[in-house]
């Protein structure tokens, strides 16, 4: 005895409706996934960007504690200097002694202010790099709220098709031939009417 079509197209679109529903929850869970991914990057990439921050003010407090030993140095050397010339006999006050006492001083400041300048520098440095790694965060958050999207999407996308194949089956089913039913639909009651 056979199985009648009706039957068999219900069974099809059932497996069809099935198979789209799962088609749709691994293609959602695919963009979960990858959502979670770029969730992770854009807190990695912000974890480097606070470091990069930090590394940005370590070196100008590094360069402005540079600067004021090049600058204590230098005082120091001015004053040696200046006890030295006092100790031979020669007037700290006028003439080529005070040159060397500028020279000396001049040449700490100048050191010192080099220092602070390439601090500056590399701090600016830090600085953008932190901003550009904030930006590609931003961007990888961006496009995890795209994944998510696209995840919903494949979900409403899935479940959608899966009604319109079921309404589609159910159609199909309604209108295959049936010898029985249109036995009975016609209003014959056995054999011989």
């Amino acid at each position: 005895m056979g199985v009648s079509t009706g039957i068999m197209m219900a069974l099809s679109t059932g497996l069809s409706v099935v198979g789209q529903i799962q088609q749709g929850n691994a293609n959602a869970a695919a963009a979960n996934q990858n959502a979670a991914n770029a969730d992770a990057q854009a807190a990695q990439l912000d974890r480097q960007a606070e470091l990069d921050r930090i590394q940005a003010q370590r070196e100008t407090v590094a360069a402005t504690e540079e600067a004021k030993r090049i600058r204590k140095a230098g005082d120091k050397q001015a004053a040696a200097s200046r006890s030295a010339l006092a100790a031979s006999g020669i007037m700290v006050d006028q003439g080529s002694s005070i040159n060397i006492n500028e020279d000396i001083t001049g040449g700490a400041e100048s050191d010192a202010m080099n220092t602070l300048l390439t601090g500056e520098r590399k701090a600016k440095a830090y600085t953008t790099s932190a901003d550009e790694t904030n930006r590609s965060a931003g961007n990888a958050r961006s496009q995890a709220s795209q994944y998510r999207s696209a995840a919903s999407s494949a979900k409403t996308s899935s479940l959608l098709s899966a009604g319109a194949t079921a309404l589609t089956g159910w159609r199909g089913v309604k209108t295959t031939n049936d010898p029985i039913g249109d036995f009975y639909k016609r209003g014959t009651r056995g054999a011989g009417d």
